[in-house]
């Protein structure tokens, strides 16, 4: 009888060895753009679409890691400069949209893929965790190519890049200012909850493990991936941006990481519209562009 228990406990625990491993390759490598995918969308697209000239196309290191983009310069010369960070499992071809407005009113553009993602190096996604690191170097390069101070430097980034860019602007580099659509608290409640979307709340059972294994592979610290305590050191101007017909805890988390900034300059809005999909439309919405406008006059950052 001993022996039988044994055998089940042991069978048990491989079980949850197995899943959990699994489970932790999911997390470090969700369903990426790949660079493959990302040339074949880009030879569907002109960038006069979205009243965009060619850019140039850009490489730069952090570490041995390579980063691939493109790089937008402006005539007209406003001294200003936007980074466009992508969303998770998606690419820098995703941001060309929100870019337009900020060529409009001056600022050379810089869109890059994430490690892991597109075009760019890397084998694992760290919810933010190496990635803002790869941000530092990105502006440092920006400024040095374009040259624009760095703190005349903005950064706007979409659910992944928007917590990215949060864990960034801690206070330790310069920039301008951030704008992040629908940011994630932190990524261990993010995780949970996506992944009990797809495979229910037995997802628990497995997450712990999972996440310490992910950290062991990723090199990374899970709870130190916190936009929402990153927030309380972040003293540069900040405009949160959620779709108000999306998930409630969108919502839930952008207020938190509002109510926790340290600045006096931030702004939280809520938008109707979804979020931009490539296929569909080439342009963001009157009312986000309204947003963004407003929030750029009371910063006064560009005209």
């Amino acid at each position: 009888m001993k022996k039988t228990l044994s055998w089940i406990f042991l069978l048990i625990a491989f079980f949850l060895l197995v899943a959990s491993y699994f489970l932790s390759e999911q997390i470090l490598t969700p369903s990426h753009s790949k660079g493959s995918d990302d040339a074949n969308l880009r030879n569907q697209i002109s960038f006069s679409e979205f009243n965009l000239p060619t850019p140039e196309t850009i490489r730069f290191q952090n570490g041995v890691l390579r980063l691939r983009g493109w790089y937008f310069k402006n005539p007209k010369k406003q001294n200003c400069g936007m980074i466009f960070l992508h969303g998770l499992s998606n690419s820098k071809i995703q941001m060309l949209p929100y870019a337009t407005p900020f060529w409009k009113r001056g600022c050379s553009l810089f869109l890059y893929d994430a490690r892991a993602h597109g075009e760019s190096d890397g084998q694992y996604s760290t919810y933010g965790y190496h990635e803002k690191m790869d941000l530092e170097r990105a502006v440092e390069y920006f400024s040095e190519i374009d040259n624009t101070p760095e703190d005349r430097i903005g950064i706007f980034g979409i659910d992944f890049g928007a917590s990215t860019a949060l864990q960034f602007a801690d206070g330790q580099f310069e920039y301008g200012f951030v704008i992040a659509d629908t940011p994630y608290k932190d990524m261990r409640s993010y995780v949970e909850k996506h992944y009990e979307s797809i495979y229910s709340r037995l997802v628990r059972f497995f997450l712990p493990l999972s996440l310490s294994i992910a950290e062991l592979r990723g090199d990374l610290l899970v709870d130190e991936v916190s936009p929402q305590n990153t927030a309380k050191m972040i003293s540069k101007p900040v405009l949160v941006l959620f779709p108000n017909d999306g998930d409630l805890t969108e919502k839930e988390d952008a207020e938190l990481i509002v109510s926790n900034l340290k600045t006096t300059a931030k702004k939280i809005a809520p938008y109707s519209t979804q979020k931009i999909s490539l296929q569909q439309y080439k342009t963001i919405s009157p009312e986000y562009e309204l947003i963004l406008q407003s929030f750029l006059k009371e910063i006064k950052f560009v005209k």
